[in-house]
């Protein structure tokens, strides 16, 4: 494993991107729809500005502390024992995220493609896709975020057709949620937005100043957010309030019924294709979950911890879980996640502050 590794500002705005637009990005509509109805895109706006609030906390604690990961930093700022805690929930963290994303795609490709296969051989022609990235340094894992970008860029343009044949009037009403259920669609929204805290992980790697990493953070953020924007509106417009209440992936439903003179199942082509761009988001969960393993046991068996991590995730494969309880297990984990994320980043920088006012004195 490469000691130093490099990314440049294009690979880590590309990190950043793949790491949040996931699987979650087909049921975010339907999760959202839930609670926040049509005024689902208030609660994606707030749930992504308060995501920009935490990418400033990173911000600062990295200027602060510019050649250590999350992992460090939680050690040097809370104590050795305290920091070790944290870097236990960041660990599990990062590799339960990584087995709900693998879980969750199985699933879909075993109901919308490989019906009868089984899904432990689709997860195991997954994983051994997964490895040889895996054991490659980071900034061969940088390069390949960028080659697959142009697949997270067809996602807007794919749903653009709705937006000239969708009905408008399924946007209303408007203001119709209370302050409690935009609250719930902003968790709601969580198991999509989740993962923007990896970039602690990575960012002493990066070329540039920390203002400069900030800048194409926040311009990765606010990509993930208007793409998510316009799968969520396009949504809205396709299909009717009744519908959105049933469909579990609104946005394959929508490709689903576009027909084109040539290509039929536009669906199945994407999906196809969109398998790649999982890979890369598995990738980066399970990176940063050895990493903060390895931080964790005092080692340097980068390739152990990952083949552990890896059979870890393949594990969740043989709990007994259909599509709804997949569903309702994302929803439990959902809030704890949001603690962790969007909290201790910000505890960090507070308790960093005192620490250093204290040293002043």
């Amino acid at each position: 494993m490469e000691q130093s590794p490099t990314l440049g500002k294009t690979q880590l705005y590309w990190f950043f991107v793949h790491a949040q637009i996931g699987v979650g990005l087909f049921s975010l509509p339907n999760h959202i729809y839930q609670f926040a109805k049509t005024d689902g895109w208030i609660s994606l706006l707030l749930a992504s500005i308060v995501v920009q609030v935490v990418l400033y906390c990173l911000y600062l604690l990295h200027k602060r502390y510019p050649h250590d990961s999350i992992f460090k930093i939680c050690e040097r700022v809370c104590g050795k024992w305290i920091g070790k805690f944290f870097i236990l929930l960041l660990m599990i963290y990062f590799t339960l995220l990584a087995g709900l994303v693998l879980k969750g795609f199985t699933q879909l490709i075993a109901i919308w493609i490989l019906s009868k296969t089984p899904e432990p051989i689709f997860m195991i022609l997954f994983l051994s896709a997964c490895v040889p990235m895996l054991f490659s340094p980071l900034k061969a894992i940088g390069r390949m975020l960028v080659v697959t970008a142009p697949i997270v860029l067809t996602i807007p343009i794919i749903v653009g057709y709705a937006f000239i044949y969708g009905d408008y009037l399924n946007l209303l009403p408007l203001g119709v949620a209370d302050f409690s259920a935009i609250t719930k669609g902003i968790f709601a929204s969580m198991f999509s937005i989740n993962g923007f805290i990896v970039v602690a992980v990575v960012l002493p790697h990066v070329e540039g100043t920390p203002k400069q990493k900030f800048k194409v953070l926040s311009a990765a953020h606010w990509t993930v957010a208007l793409i998510y924007t316009i799968v969520l509106l396009t949504s809205f417009l396709t299909f009717s309030h009744g519908e959105m209440k049933l469909l579990p992936e609104p946005y394959l439903y929508m490709i689903k019924s576009f027909s084109l003179t040539i290509i039929e199942r536009l669906d199945l082509i994407f999906l196809s294709f969109w398998s790649i761009s999982i890979i890369t988001t598995y990738v980066i969960f399970i990176y940063c979950g050895a990493i903060g393993t390895m931080k964790l046991l005092q080692t340097t068996r980068y390739r152990l911890i990952v083949i552990i991590l890896l059979l870890v995730t393949f594990s969740i494969e043989f709990l007994p879980t259909s599509i709804n309880e997949f569903s309702q297990m994302v929803t439990y984990i959902n809030k704890p996640s949001a603690y962790l994320t969007f909290l201790l980043p910000v505890l960090l920088v507070l308790l960093s502050s005192v620490k250093k006012k204290e040293t002043r004195l």
